[in-house]
Formats: C-alpha cells, structure tokens, sequence
C-alpha cells in the first residue's frame, strides 16, 4: 500500500472558518443569488474537503465511493419530494410559524374523544376555539401557544392596549387578520368562518376584556328594536281615543245610566 501524505489540518481549518464566515456573511447583502451561492456552493466546498481529508475517499476502494454517491442521490430524492410541501409555508428564524399556528388551532378545537371539530354553542366557547390558544382564556395573552410566537399575542387585559384600539379596529383585525392594520401576520383572519351574528358577538367579547370600559360588551346586541312604535300607545286600549275607538261620539257620564233625552244644560 503506498504511502500518504499527512493533511495540514491547520490550514484546512482555516480554510473552513473563512468559509464559515463568507456563508454567514453573504445572505446580510440581501441578494439572493449570493444568498444560494454561499449555503451551497460553501456547503459543496465543506463536503469535498471532509470527504477527502477525513474520509480520505479518494484512496478508499471504489465501492464506498458509488455508495457515498447513492446515498448524495438519496437525499435529493427525498428533498425533492417533501420540498414542495415543507417550503410553502411561511416560517421565522428556522420556526414552521403556519404549521404551528394549525396545530394550535386544531388543539382548540378538537377534544380527546372528537371525530371532527368541534361546533361553539356560546362566544365563550367560539373565543375559546379561536383565540384563547395564543390570547389565553382570560385575554392575558398567556396562552399555551403563545411562548411559541413572537411577537407574542396581544393582551387585552392591558389599558395601554385599549388605548389605540377601539371596536371597528378589532373588528377588522378578527375579520382581516393582523396584516390588515399593520401587525403581525401570526393573527389568522376569522371573518370567513364565523356567521355576521357570531362574529359581532365574538368581538363584543373580546371588548370586555378592556379594564377600563364602562359600557358591557353586550350592549351593542342588545339595542331595542327601533321598528316599534310608542310602548304607551302600543300596549293598551285606555286612553283618549274618541276618533278610533268607537262609532259612538263622546258621551258624558250623567248622560249614559238614563234612559231620559239629553241632559240640558
């Protein structure tokens, strides 16, 4: 077997800081052209270098060689497989955020022994479908999901909340979405699964989460019906109605328990 000569690790090991620092540095340039050229042209670069100084492939039998390139071809198959799945989904700092914010849906809305998702009876349980996975129950945002997102969900327990914000603003944002008023994408838009009656009184709820509000949250359901007449001329049949009441013209009482003419004046 002939002899090899020793590897300098010491320059490969400053070769791969310098390349470390050139795939760090190249996505900051916001190109993206030079974003792909240093994660795999690097990444193609830190391979040969580990297959031939460490792995000394290239005195290796040839064997091991066509299985290294068998499993290479492996993992592309396998990426190009899942990649049009995995990759359509929007994401932050390496975080699957769309995924996370299904499964937290889901685990809203579907119980231990639940075949389907669940359908709210009350606001209290569509808020709790909804919103209280990321808001929490009590509208702290301290829900099970909200460690997971950042920025973290909005607490609508906090004054300073209430004090930008009124009821149009959040009717669009459960309708819209956060991207519609200029916040985080991480707030789902409701508006096209909720019926015009629940949605209303979703967003009344979410208002009485507001400390220093003095009207109820229900008050905005609860207004009279503005087709109803008088309650005083509606509800009963006394009073002075000589034109509609009878066919009869006024008649005095001395006049109506005798049977004598008119009474002279």
């Amino acid at each position: 077997m002939s002899a090899v000569a020793h590897p300098n690790y010491t320059k490969i090991w400053l070769l791969l800081v310098g390349l470390l620092v050139v795939s760090v540095c190249g996505p900051f340039l916001g190109i993206k052209a030079v974003t792909l050229i240093t994660a795999f042209g690097i990444a193609v670069v830190k391979a040969y270098i580990v297959a031939k100084y460490f792995m000394h492939i290239d005195i290796q039998p040839k064997y091991v060689t066509y299985l290294l390139i068998s499993m290479v071809a492996f993992m592309v198959i396998l990426f190009a497989g899942v990649a049009p799945d995995v990759m359509k989904h929007d994401g932050q700092q390496w975080s699957n955020l769309a995924a996370k914010e299904e499964i937290a849906r889901a685990q809203g809305k579907l119980g231990a022994g639940d075949v389907g998702p669940a359908k709210p009876q009350t606001t209290e349980e569509t808020f709790k479908a909804l919103c209280s996975s990321c808001h929490g129950e009590k509208g702290d945002g301290q829900g099970p999901a909200a460690v997971a997102l950042k920025p973290r969900p909005a607490n609508f327990t906090d004054p300073a909340f209430w004090a930008t914000r009124d009821r149009a603003h959040i009717a669009k944002v459960v309708r819209e979405g956060g991207p519609s008023v200029g916040k985080s994408a991480l707030m789902a838009p409701f508006g096209a699964q909720l019926a015009p009656d629940v949605f209303e009184k979703l967003v009344d709820y979410v208002l009485k989460f507001n400390p220093g509000s003095t009207v109820p949250a229900s008050a905005t359901s609860a207004a009279p019906d503005s087709s109803a007449g008088p309650a005083p001329a509606t509800s009963g049949s006394a009073g002075p109605a000589p034109a509609t009441s009878g066919s009869a013209g006024p008649a005095p009482t001395p006049a109506t328990s005798s049977s004598a003419g008119p009474a002279k004046p």
